[in-house]
């Protein structure tokens, strides 16, 4: 069984997020990494007033791992024995 293997890295701003996967599952599988919504703000000042404000907002940032399906009707190859490594570091 051919090994497969997944990675995905995301870094923004100094936060990075970072999966990956080894296996011999059968039935090929799809990483996607999906960033909706990030906001970023530095106001600094200092004679001119306002002295800082900083605002990081990160909303669902996502990374999904999910096995592809055969199509409706295909035939599904009989099990065998397979194993999935995964590592995941925030």
């Amino acid at each position: 069984m051919a090994l497969q293997k997944d990675e995905v890295s995301i870094n923004i701003a100094g936060l990075t997020m970072k999966v990956s996967r080894f296996s011999t599952l059968p039935v090929p599988h799809e990483v996607t990494a999906v960033i909706p919504r990030v906001e970023l703000r530095t106001w600094r000042y200092r004679n001119g007033e306002l002295i800082e404000i900083e605002e990081k907002i990160f909303n669902s940032v996502t990374i999904v791992h999910a096995p592809r399906h055969p199509p409706g009707g295909a035939k599904v190859p009989p099990e065998k024995p397979s194993h999935t490594t995964w590592k995941f570091s925030p």
